[in-house]
């Protein structure tokens, strides 16, 4: 299947979606957002045994503020409670030894780093690691913490029920279905948890919305092509 790539998602691109004006004489009028059909969405639902604390998600590494990773770990170990984790970071150096612990840091700038048992990290998306697993959490520094584990099985019921990257990243509105996610998240960073109910099943491209959306929100332009990135491997030139 031939596949055109994501444009170029600048911050005029994504922003003229909803913001960019066109002339129309002594007039203006903003242009219409592309029309896309309502997101589907399954309610997640948390079995009673699952752990309190539970974090399901991509980690747009960076600030405490916008990583769900680095909150829930730090909620855990100030409670003294277990996490189960299914959280995917984006790392520039993916390799994952064959046993031992290893040091999983988002290559955001400012970001968490986790030190955790080898086996219960998943490069199977790399440059994504995916950490799994239930851990009892200690913080050993401001933003380092390490991880016991205590279960490597997953919880499937609190996956979100959502399309996966592949099927999100070649559908025909695809362009403008996650850009319109990007710009909507940028807007109004409070329904993140809605976000992640309807992207989450795709962690790659909800991680490229996320960056996309932190991009806008803090610099006011894009500072990298996060969601071309996330499509990447099912893109064809």
């Amino acid at each position: 299947m031939r596949l055109r790539p994501f444009a170029l998602l600048s911050a005029a691109a994504l922003l003229a979606t909803t913001t960019a004006c066109v002339s129309t004489g002594e007039d203006t009028r903003p242009q219409p957002r592309p029309s896309v059909s309502e997101e589907e969405v399954t309610p997640i639902a948390t079995p009673d045994d699952a752990p309190e604390v539970s974090v399901v998600d991509s980690s747009p590494g960076g600030a405490k503020e916008t990583d769900p990773l680095w909150q829930g770990l730090a909620e855990a170990a100030e409670k003294k409670t277990e996490a189960y984790l299914k959280v995917y970071v984006h790392s520039g150096n993916p390799e994952v030894p064959d046993f031992g612990q290893m040091t999983v840091t988002a290559d955001s700038p400012d970001s968490v780093s986790v030190t955790v048992d080898a086996e219960n990290v998943d490069a199977d998306k790399s440059p994504f690691l995916l950490i799994h697993g239930t851990f009892e959490v200690e913080e050993i520094g401001g933003s380092a913490y390490t991880l016991t584990t205590v279960d490597d099985e997953d919880i499937p019921e609190l996956d979100p029920k959502s399309p996966d990257d592949e099927a999100r990243c070649t559908a025909d509105d695809a362009q403008d279905r996650i850009s319109l996610a990007a710009d909507d998240l940028a807007d109004d960073p409070d329904k993140r948890e809605d976000f992640r109910a309807q992207w989450g099943g795709s962690p790659q491209v909800w991680w490229g919305i996320q960056m996309t959306a932190i991009s806008l929100g803090e610099e006011g332009e894009v500072a990298g092509d996060f969601l071309t990135e996330a499509c990447g491997e099912y893109l064809q030139q």
